[in-house]
């Protein structure tokens, strides 16, 4: 036998091998089923009568009936072309249930397993539900937590699953720290995260616990700082987050390379667009030679550049910074360049997660619709605009490729948060003693954006009741509009009542970049009540009602870096308001005022002010003593309300003035504590005064002066979690005779 004929057999036999193992199915039976139809278990295995199969083809069925998850066990026995498929059905769930947990209710747990009653069960939905609960209690910070799920067999193949959770102790960060920092002390770093370290006055907040999403934030807010505070080759090297082996403690530890700090050098524009110069964008740079490297400025310059760019008719206009480093020197030369951009047009736009604003709350602030130019500045500032609006927790703005090249998809992905706020407080004021508070607001009323609010106030001297609308969007356009029905209940000066229930429309709008301007209708009707006989003749010949119908407007320039906390830029307002549209009250009243805003140091914020005004008589109708200017307590520290200027020298009632003028310069400070508790330390001076009365009357001796006052105090101002409150002790350095000092003022201040 030759080894070519051994070579040739031994190849028949190879290929030939598989048919001679496999067979013809002649039948195939279902075994074991109760639930589940024949016909059904036959569907998903590849086993057919009268096709032929061999051992690949049956485990392959095993693995496809695993793979529903419909069975807990598969048997399939074959003998002389019998397939015998026996299985055990996974059990229905009957009901899921929790025990041990109290920090999370049943109903949050229910919804984070996705597991419902009349589900088929098995283990690996068990084993998902089960690290989802686990996932639930770490984002707490209770990383100890345990979940063991336990199944209570019951008649008909049905189960009760009961997960049993041990919750654990809450998982602390006990220390943060920082490698590599050299300009920058660990310290300061720290403030910077939102993640804190655990102290013991920590127990009304929860940002000393570990949130894997907020330690991905705190990277994000380290590389911000240093980006904007001139350090472009910073870097984070590891973030690791480490848990005690008694698992009760995390410690944080960020490992950077800070480089050096860098300034401004050569800032320069270049455009490759032959209509666009660029001397008409160079006005756009928001900083200068000399000042330090600043990712936020640069970004900034950018968007006011492209935002130019399209106002001029170039909707594809693109800025890309160009940046060139001078590491003897540590400067960077900055080149802003203008091209063409691709031309890409916005085929849809798509919004998902918002289960309760409505699309179109959330479109009027993107800039970009269907068939607009596709611009990328314009989708990132929409971005950080629906995160300003406080509607939702969390806001991703995606972009894809739509159905041709030149479109794309804006995919507007948020997860809504709770926009509701309820508060009760009580407290005490110098000003009006002791009060309490209650307040609603709904910043997003049924999804659509608008805000209403309720507010009273009950004091010893002062009653307030206020309800109120806002429409951000009024009519469609970028108008604001609102309205406010109050009614209020003084007696904060001596020897009289006064009563005022009324409304007060108002819309308000950009003229222009940092121009804002509000216009607004009052309609009011006053009661001057309880004016006793010792009262001056002032207030006896007013007592009574008036219907005060009036117009206003606010005209404000703002460069402030903040308005709820400014720390540089300034802002002006120029205020003026007619009373006489009707009515029997008539008079107008005009305000000038201007506040500034400079941290010569980190955590020391300087601000001075200074407002003047008056108020004219434009008729024979006297100015009410109501519609006077008084000053003192907030508006004037170191002299009670009233407690400067006019006075009627035989009753010694505050009568107001006509005329005033105030200016105020202030110092914040820190002292000492740690931030979290909001607490800050003022020093201040306060000049200016009132003078000259709305009349005058015959008979009427009135004790008045146009002299400055002067006074001089320090403060504490503390961001309580019942609201902003603030303790002055003010010495007044010059007044009048005739003036009435306070030094104390304790309450509620408008000026934090």
């Amino acid at each position: 036998m030759t080894k070519k004929y051994i070579t040739g057999l031994l190849l028949t036999s190879f290929l030939l091998a598989p048919s001679a193992f496999a067979e013809t199915i002649r039948s195939i039976e279902i075994t074991g089923n109760k639930r589940i139809e024949s016909e059904t278990v036959l569907s998903y295995i590849p086993l057919k009568a009268g096709s032929s199969y061999d051992q690949v083809t049956i485990d392959q069925a095993l693995k496809d009936l695993y793979a529903t998850g419909y069975f807990s066990d598969v048997q399939i026995k074959h003998h002389q072309g019998t397939i015998v498929v026996d299985i055990i059905e996974n059990a229905i769930i009957n009901k899921v249930a929790f025990e041990g947990n109290d920090k999370i209710k049943d109903d949050k747990l229910q919804e984070e397993v996705q597991l419902r009653p009349r589900e088929v069960l098995s283990r690996t939905k068990i084993q998902a539900a089960q690290q989802r609960i686990l996932d639930l209690y770490r984002r707490m910070g209770r990383y100890g937590a345990t979940v063991e799920p336990k199944i209570i067999k019951l008649d008909e193949n049905r189960v009760d699953l009961v997960f049993e959770i041990n919750e654990g102790e809450v998982t602390y960060v006990r220390k943060v720290n920082f490698i590599g920092n050299k300009h920058i002390d660990s310290d300061k770093l720290e403030k910077i995260l939102l993640t804190k370290r655990t102290r013991w006055y920590r127990f009304f907040a929860a940002d000393d616990t570990y949130d894997p999403e907020r330690f991905v934030a705190d990277q994000h807010f380290l590389r911000q700082y240093y980006y904007d505070n001139g350090y472009p080759d910073f870097r984070i090297v590891s973030a690791v987050a480490e848990l005690s082996v008694d698992q009760k403690d995390l410690y944080l530890t960020f490992t950077i390379e800070e480089g050096e700090r860098y300034t401004f050098d050569k800032v320069t524009v270049k455009s490759d667009i032959k209509r666009l110069p660029p001397e008409a964008l160079k006005g756009k740079i928001n900083f200068s030679a000399g000042d330090w490297y600043s990712g936020r400025n640069i970004e900034k310059s950018m968007t006011d550049m492209t935002e130019a760019a399209s106002a001029a008719g170039f909707a594809f206009a693109q800025v890309d910074p160009i940046i060139e480093k001078n590491r003897e020197k540590k400067t960077v030369d900055i080149t802003f360049e203008i091209k063409e951009g691709p031309r890409v047009y916005v085929e849809r736009v798509e919004i998902r997660g918002n289960d309760r604003t409505k699309d179109a709350v959330i479109r009027r602030e993107i800039r970009l619709h269907e068939g607009d130019a596709y611009n990328s500045v314009y989708v990132k500032r929409a971005e950080q605009n629906l995160n300003d609006l406080g509607y939702f927790k969390k806001v991703e703005i995606v972009t894809e490729p739509g159905s041709a090249p030149d479109k794309a998809k804006i995919i507007i992905k948020v997860e809504e948060q709770p926009t509701g706020e309820l508060g009760i407080a009580g407290g005490f004021s110098s000003l009006d003693r002791a009060l309490g508070n209650v307040h609603f607001t709904e910043r997003n009323l049924m999804g659509t954006g608008r805000s209403v609010s309720i507010d009273a106030t009950i004091a010893s001297r002062r009653q307030d009741f206020d309800i109120g609308i806002s429409d951000p969007y009024f009519l469609g356009y970028n108008l604001e509009g609102g309205a406010n029905i109050f009614h209020t209940r003084s007696t904060r000066l001596s020897h009289f009542t006064q009563e005022s229930t009324g409304t007060r429309l108002h819309v308000g709008y950009t003229l222009a970049e940092n121009w804002y301007q509000t216009l607004s209708y009052g309609l009011r009707q006053d009661k001057l009540l309880d004016v006793p006989d010792i009262a001056s003749l002032y207030l006896k010949q007013q007592a009574g009602k008036y219907l005060d119908s009036s117009i206003a407007q606010a005209l404000t320039y703002d460069r402030r870096n903040s308005r709820r906390e400014p720390t540089a830029g300034y802002n002006v307002t120029l205020s003026n308001s007619y009373s006489g549209l009707g009515g029997n009250v008539n008079y107008l009243k005009n305000s000038l005022g201007a506040s500034a805003y400079y941290t010569p140091i980190e955590e020391v914020t300087i601000n001075a002010r200074a407002t003047i005004g008056n108020v004219n008589r434009v008729s024979s109708k006297p100015v009410r003593l109501v519609d006077s200017i008084f000053l003192g307590n907030e508006s004037f520290r170191g002299f009670s309300y009233g407690g400067l200027g006019p006075r009627d020298a035989r009753t010694n009632d505050p009568l107001g003035g006509t005329l005033y003028w105030v200016t105020s310069l202030e110092a914040m400070f820190p002292i000492g504590l740690p931030n979290e508790f909001g607490v800050k330390g003022a020093v201040f001076t306060d000049i200016g005064s009132v003078w000259k009365t709305a009349q005058n009357m015959p008979g009427v001796s009135v004790n008045d002066s146009k002299s400055a006052r002067i006074s001089v105090g320090v403060g504490i101002a503390w961001k309580s979690p019942l609201g902003p409150l603030r303790l002055d002790y003010a010495i007044p350095l010059k007044k009048q005779s005739f003036d009435q000092p306070e030094r104390f003022l304790f309450g509620v201040s408008s000026r934090f």
